[in-house]
């Protein structure tokens, strides 16, 4: 079994490999698995990739993300400013362009809220925000509202799964109800079970997800 000083040094390796050119400053804990992530960094899509690639390593339970995201001085932006610069990006963002998105910031924390079409747009919509100096974090309770009643292809979605290297899928189990997808069973990493996820929420017809996988370890 995995120690968890060799845990820790797996995940510093991967930071190192994609943070080696940033001004960043993180320190990794490991306890029985369980990864615990602090310092500081300038934005909030580099505490979401750090938190990401710690989990794709193998023998990670879990997460926990304690990196601060702030910023120097100079670069300071007040709420009204930050909502601005966002509003501004969805208006020119072919996939986020729609007047539905409400954009509430608090202290550089962005919540969005709304109705869209599609998942990806919703996903589209918090991924052109995360890199905005000033924005220490987003709450995506954007709804999603069909209006195309479209069936969920189960067929579509077990070969998109079968078909995704780093995804061992012939533990997975796929429910089906209205446009709800339920991932149920087991796969071997914390990563396996975010792409599996992501695989869903991209099949055509779906509404919602529910992730119920659980991570068995070799």
């Amino acid at each position: 079994m995995i120690t968890d000083d060799i845990l820790r040094q797996h995940v510093i390796q991967v930071l190192k490999q994609e943070f080696f050119s940033i001004d960043c400053n993180i320190t990794v804990i490991s306890n029985n698995g369980i990864i615990t992530l602090k310092g500081r960094v300038d934005t909030f899509k580099k505490k979401t990739l750090a938190e990401r690639l710690s989990s794709t390593i193998s023998g990670v339970q879990s997460v926990i993300n304690k990196i601060d995201v702030s910023i120097n001085s100079w670069e300071q932006k007040n709420d009204i400013a930050i909502t601005n610069e966002i509003l501004n990006i969805f208006r020119w963002n072919w996939n986020t362009l729609n007047d539905t998105i409400k954009v509430n910031v608090i202290d550089g924390w962005v919540t969005l809220s709304g109705e869209l079409e599609w998942n990806y747009q919703k996903e589209a919509a918090k991924e052109a925000i995360t890199s905005l100096i000033g924005v220490k974090g987003v709450s995506n309770k954007i709804n999603i509202k069909s209006k195309v009643d479209t069936k969920i292809d189960k067929k579509t979605l077990r070969h998109a799964l079968e078909n995704h290297l780093a995804l061992d899928s012939k533990d997975i189990e796929i429910e089906v109800s209205n446009s709800r997808i339920i991932l149920k069973g087991t796969v071997e990493s914390w990563y396996q079970k975010e792409i599996a996820g992501y695989i869903a929420w991209k099949t055509r017809g779906v509404v919602s997800v529910e992730n119920e996988l659980l991570i068995e370890y070799d």
